[in-house]
């Protein structure tokens, strides 16, 4: 069940977070939950609405070949974070995150985590369709910082 209402919220998340930014901030609030309840290695099974889509719906779409050995290694997941994290940051002050929030702040921030969802997801799925449908998670940082 809980993972049927992970992949509801990823696809709400893809198909109307421009629309609804707020989509953004609950899934924030999902991933603090988790790591707050000590879910950690939950939120990557169970949890994680990309998780959820990978393996429900690209799962049956991929060919399922291992996944490859340069994105298994710290190498590129440490390259991928350090991406992930400047992109964060750069799209946090260009929302003007960075000085004092407004009543549109939360609305900003919401959109800043549905462009980072909508990103990672083009790389994820063509990753999918490439390899194995959880290659992404072997350099998704949010899964990699939770496994440290």
């Amino acid at each position: 069940m809980i993972r049927i209402a992970s992949l509801v919220l990823y696809l709400a998340m893809i198909l109307a977070g421009w629309a609804f930014p707020i989509l953004g901030i609950f899934l924030l609030a999902a991933m603090g939950i988790a790591v707050i309840a000590g879910r950690r290695k939950k939120w990557c099974s169970s949890y994680c609405p990309r998780g959820s889509f990978l393996d429900l719906v690209m799962s049956k779409l991929s060919p399922r070949k291992p996944i490859p050995r340069f994105l298994l290694s710290k190498r590129t997941w440490a390259a991928g974070l350090a991406v992930f994290s400047i992109v964060f940051a750069m799209q946090l002050r260009n929302a003007g995150l960075f000085g004092p929030w407004d009543g549109d702040s939360l609305s900003r921030l919401g959109l800043v985590f549905y462009r980072m969802c909508l990103v990672s997801s083009a790389i994820a799925i063509p990753l999918a369709f490439w390899k194995n449908h959880r290659s992404w998670c072997a350099v998704c940082p949010v899964g990699n910082l939770l496994r440290r």
